[in-house]
């Protein structure tokens, strides 16, 4: 299971609720479903994926694991066919921020269960769209998986309990700690980014006092690190 999984099944485990059976959106193989049950983070697993041969990939993994009765592999786009009863958790992993967006969004039930996501796009869309809706995020952490670095973030509804502002560096780096591992260089590649926004913006007449605000976010974040940009 690759590294991104991993961190998906640690902040579940982290996330100081009941696991009862988490929803694993977009599952492929079911790798991730498999380990959770296998590790004792949840009871049950739901596999679920769109397209039909990954499915069945996931239903021979599933029994190559001999959890045919704690795994179930389901045809689903999105959380269309999931069933919500017992569904505690929900993990979208390795898809855009704007389509975890669009799933989580759709169905009021998702507000009563714990969200594990892990944008591999846009995730400052996702950040976005959780803060516009009440969703708080109460942990996220980097990881590298091959030649990319990604963040992965434990959300819950409960917007009594956000606490932080909804802009330049949130949308950037979401709660990514420069302390934790992978966390400064995850900031510091986030700080490139938008000093290169800045940069381009800084071309337009109309949009150099928003390219300032841009290069002093990307300094900020920057110095969270200890580097310079």
């Amino acid at each position: 299971m690759n590294k991104r999984l991993l961190l998906c099944a640690r902040l579940l485990a982290g996330s100081g609720k009941q696991h009862d059976t988490a929803a694993d959106i977009g599952a492929d193989h079911a790798y991730l479903a498999c380990y959770l049950v296998q590790n004792g983070i949840c009871r049950r697993a739901v596999a679920a994926d769109i397209n039909p041969a990954p499915l069945e990939a996931a239903r021979k993994n599933i029994a190559l694991c001999g959890l045919d009765d704690k795994v179930k592999a389901v045809l689903s786009d999105g959380l269309e066919n999931i069933t919500p009863d017992g569904i505690t958790d929900i993990i979208c992993a390795g898809m855009g921020g704007e389509l975890i967006s669009q799933i989580i969004l759709r169905y009021e039930w998702v507000k009563g269960c714990t969200l594990i996501l892990q944008p591999m796009t846009k995730a400052d869309r996702l950040r976005e769209a959780l803060y516009q809706n009440g969703f708080y995020i109460s942990r996220e952490q980097a990881c590298r998986d091959g030649r990319f670095i990604y963040s992965a973030m434990c959300a819950e509804y409960a917007p009594e309990k956000i606490d932080y502002k909804c802009d330049e560096q949130y949308l950037a780096i979401g709660r990514v700690s420069a302390d934790e591992p992978f966390g400064a260089e995850y900031i510091s590649a986030a700080a490139r980014r938008l000093a290169r926004a800045a940069d381009g913006m800084a071309k337009d007449e109309k949009l150099r006092q928003k390219a300032q605000t841009v290069m002093q976010t990307a300094q900020r974040l920057m110095a969270q690190t200890g580097e310079k940009l």
